[in-house]
């Protein structure tokens, strides 16, 4: 591991005329420990790729991590993102924290970006702008950039490095950066494998989070509003309807169980209709082909918003996380937790970082084979400590990934590159 170096000298400040051997060194231990104790960076921005207006108002994980922990920031903070139609230009969260959008005219898009291939006056050199007007003392600010390479590249052009952070929520090849750069990252899996690509960087893990007094709240919709009882057996997948998400296995592992056992459900939250196109929209149409074999057993909900999604895992009786590519976190792990109902998932990935089988919920076995996963889904559905299991998840959830806990690991990373 890289340590952090730094240069603190104890008797850099004079001590008055006349103070004795003890005193000037109780005033010198207390000097360094205010500066041991105090965040020298004052400002912060935030950014992300020009997709999702903040707050979103559909599912984008990445965007929402920046809301949900830059409005908890005791330090001033800027978020810097796209400027969707329905959104002003600039927002005011709250006393430390305000929303800068970014605004591209169509004769500029059409001109510059479709017809040219030319950007005189791109995403990042606006981010800098603004950065610079919010922040305009170099070393007393740092921005944070989001999951976008292309981004943080432009911008160390320009800034340097020193003060400008990569913070990855998924697993892209760093190409073309400097090997010493600053990386967030949510998990161990993740901090491991850009550690294989950039052994000299400084990689430290900052976790995702959920809003703990949201999910204390009551759910807003029962297994009445979609016509399910309470006999029946809920297996519920909830998420991005996408090929690394493994929903298709979980419809044939269902299959082989769902024949003997009338009572057995899956319900599908996510969008069956989502891509319009591509790869991406063949597999949707696999899914909703394969849902002919399940017939009623399979029940979509579609698209809910990101802030809703909670409700609806009271549904379930066990919720299955079947990612068949590694997941770098998986927040519908968490948020399912959260909630307090059972979950079985996928141990590829960081998913067992916080989900430990038969103690804070269940795993799947490997290969996901559908046999494997039938045998596994029932297992759980039949287990007599299920609801213990979904209680200590849920505490566990508790104790260890609010979002104000999120936001100190954030605050103690910042200390720790930046004090």
């Amino acid at each position: 591991m890289l340590k952090e170096k730094r240069n603190i000298n104890i008797y850099s400040n004079k001590a008055p005329i006349g103070l004795g051997a003890c005193q000037v060194f109780a005033i010198c231990l207390k000097n360094l420990m205010v500066k041991e104790n105090n965040i020298m960076i004052n400002k912060i921005v935030l950014t992300v790729s020009p997709i999702f207006s903040i707050p979103p108002k559909s599912a984008a994980a990445i965007e929402s991590w920046m809301y949900n922990v830059a409005k908890r920031l005791d330090i001033e903070n800027r978020i810097v993102c796209i400027q969707n139609d329905g959104y002003s230009k600039h927002s005011v969260v709250n006393k430390h924290c305000e929303i800068e959008r970014i605004k591209f005219g169509k004769v500029y898009t059409r001109l510059f970006k479709k017809w040219t291939r030319l950007d005189p006056y791109s995403y990042a050199d606006r981010i800098v702008k603004i950065k610079h007007q919010f922040a305009p003392t170099a070393n007393e600010s740092v921005i944070f950039v989001h999951n976008h390479i292309k981004s943080f590249k432009k911008i160390i052009k320009k800034e340097g490095h020193s003060h400008v952070v990569l913070h990855m929520h998924n697993f892209y090849e760093p190409k073309d950066v400097p090997e010493d750069i600053k990386i967030i990252v949510p998990s161990r899996f993740m901090q491991s494998w850009y550690r294989e690509r950039l052994p000299n960087a400084f990689i430290e893990v900052v976790r995702n989070g959920f809003d703990g007094d949201i999910y204390a709240q009551p759910p807003e919709v029962s297994r009445d509003d979609f016509g399910l009882t309470t006999d029946d057996k809920v297996v519920l997948f909830a998420g991005r309807i996408a090929r690394d998400k493994g929903l298709l296995e979980l419809m044939q592992a269902c299959q082989t169980f769902f024949k003997s056992d009338s009572r057995c459900k899956l319900v599908i939250v996510g969008d069956p209709n989502a891509a319009l196109k591509g790869e991406l929209a063949q597999y949707q149409d696999e899914v909703k082909d394969y849902a002919k074999h399940l017939g009623e057993q399979c029940i979509f909900l579609g698209g809910v918003h990101p802030e809703k999604i909670r409700h609806y895992y009271s549904l379930a009786d066990v919720i299955a996380v079947p990612s068949i590519a590694p997941e770098p976190f998986c927040m519908v792990a968490l948020e399912a937790m959260a909630s307090g109902r059972p979950v079985i998932a996928s141990q590829r990935g960081a998913m067992v970082e916080f989900i430990a089988h038969n103690k804070t919920g269940f795993i799947f076995r490997e290969p996901l084979s559908p046999e494997m996963m039938a045998e596994d889904i029932t297992n759980a559905l039949n287990h007599p400590d299920k609801q213990k299991i979904a209680d200590n998840a849920k505490q566990h959830a508790y104790e260890n990934f609010t979002w104000e806990i999120v936001k100190d690991e954030l605050l103690s990373v910042i200390k720790k590159w930046y004090s």
